[in-house]
């Protein structure tokens, strides 16, 4: 997703799941691991952008880069309501969205680093 478009997933695909499991027999950890496919192609900038806004957002979800194409994996906690399934899963679609945003606006440290050149200037004045 390299900035053109609305990014989505590819609903024609079919998505992975598959099970972890805890060698420790806390079933809490269980969890399935879910791979869903973007829409189109996502380059290392869009990957990076989406592993920083899932932390963000606090899930556990990430990019990845493979041989048949970009992937988002999602770890989903085994033991959850189905509500909050389906929020976790529309959550790491939303972000698809606003990682294609991110590609396409400057990143952070450089508007930080204009507006302290910016208040630089203003002080000489």
């Amino acid at each position: 997703m390299s900035g053109a478009g609305i990014p989505d997933i590819e609903l024609g695909a079919q998505i992975a799941i598959g099970h972890g499991y805890d060698v420790q027999q806390d079933h809490d950890i269980d969890h399935l691991i879910v791979h869903i496919p973007p829409a189109e192609h996502v380059d290392q900038d869009w990957i990076d952008w989406y592993r920083r806004l899932a932390r963000l957002k606090g899930i556990a979800a990430h990019a990845e880069d493979r041989p048949e194409g970009g992937m988002v994996r999602l770890d989903v906690p085994g033991y959850i309501e189905r509500d909050r399934i389906r929020s976790l899963l529309d959550t790491a679609r939303a972000l698809l969205k606003e990682a294609d945003e991110a590609t396409r606006k400057p990143p952070p440290m450089a508007e930080a680093e204009y507006a302290v050149r910016e208040w630089w200037s203003q002080q000489s004045r």
